[in-house]
């Protein structure tokens, strides 16, 4: 399903790629479309297409205007647009975004809220409180 590109990935300028042998520990943030093909802990924010390689790898959240996924993100994702996880892909965190396209054996472990009119009309679903069983509070039957 992902082998065809659109005309908006044909034409994408990559500003800027983490190439496989780096490890940046940081917030990345960019105008650009972004290739991440090494490991990135800290959050990646483009307003252009984000890419994150076979190779790649995210601990943090990403932000993009389109998203491609075939490595790996452990924190959650936002797209304004289309969201595309290919086979290879994993991901272990919320998606947030306007459409979303998984291949067959993609991981994806979390909640997922799509919203046609974009993802600032989509609110993220509330954590819930954590389950504690107090004593005073229990009954028995």
């Amino acid at each position: 399903m992902l082998k065809r590109k659109t005309t908006e990935q044909v034409n994408a300028k990559i500003g800027s790629i983490i190439g496989a042998d780096m490890v940046v520990k940081g917030d990345i943030e960019a105008t650009e479309a972004i290739r991440v093909e090494g490991n990135v802990t800290g959050d990646v924010s483009s307003e252009g297409t984000l890419v994150i390689a076979a190779t790649g790898k995210v601990v943090g959240n990403i932000k993009g205007n389109n998203i491609m996924i075939a490595g790996t993100i452990e924190g959650d994702l936002f797209s304004g647009g289309r969201t595309e996880v290919a086979s290879t892909g994993r991901i272990i965190g919320n998606i947030r975004t306007r459409s979303l396209i998984v291949d067959e054996n993609a991981v994806f472990q979390g909640q997922c809220s799509m919203n046609p009119n974009g993802i600032e009309a989509a609110p993220m679903i509330p954590e819930k409180e954590p389950y504690t069983n107090d004593t005073d509070d229990a009954k028995e039957y």
